[in-house]
């Protein structure tokens, strides 16, 4: 069975917070060494507002800087390979971020797939509107939500999501757990 997969992209398939941390404790002076909780305004005691106008000032660096989370470029490869339609849905905005967001995503050789950039609204919207089957997500919001929808989710394992998971959302230690997942998904198909 093919699937249609739904990719988050900031702690998914770009390995994103740790050049966020470093930008963050830069501006404002903090050493904070890893995000532990999914609000980075309560970590740096800032508001959302201010912090939006933060990543709005410094996208070009903090969108095109990271790294692509270990693994995840060979295993999206081997999920195309396999017949699997990837669909890339993020919570950056369309415009300036979209354009980065594709230029890195070119750069870093990650395979093709549509890209929907949702700008902070909810991924629900996309998942339903695309006919996705399974998600992979790192925040716990996020998951929750799309296995509202029946959808089972993938939680990429991250410091910030720690701690007991909902029916239907599985943990994911790294891409390997995610494409075994997928396969396992594949071959039995979904219960929803």
């Amino acid at each position: 069975m093919k699937l249609r997969i739904g990719l988050d992209i900031d702690g998914v398939v770009a390995d994103s917070f740790p050049v966020f941390t470093e930008e963050l404790n830069r501006q404002y002076g903090k050493n904070i060494m890893e995000i532990d909780n999914d609000d980075m305004s309560k970590i740096y005691n800032v508001d959302w507002n201010e912090l939006d106008t933060f990543f709005d000032k410094n996208m070009e660096v903090l969108f095109s800087t990271p790294e692509p989370v270990k693994g995840s470029v060979e295993s999206i490869v081997s999920l195309t390979e396999a017949g699997h339609e990837i669909i890339y849905v993020t919570a950056r905005k369309p415009g300036a971020e979209e354009l980065i967001t594709k230029k890195w995503l070119e750069e870093k050789q990650i395979p093709p797939g549509e890209k929907i950039f949702t700008g902070g609204l909810s991924k629900t919207i996309a998942v339903k509107e695309h006919g996705i089957d399974v998600f992979v997500d790192d925040f716990i919001s996020n998951s929750v939500e799309i296995v509202s929808m029946g959808i089972p989710v993938l939680l990429m394992d991250a410091p910030y999501n720690r701690g007991n998971l909902p029916e239907g959302v599985i943990r994911c230690y790294d891409w390997n757990d995610v494409v075994c997942h997928i396969e396992q998904f594949s071959r039995n198909g979904i219960s929803r």
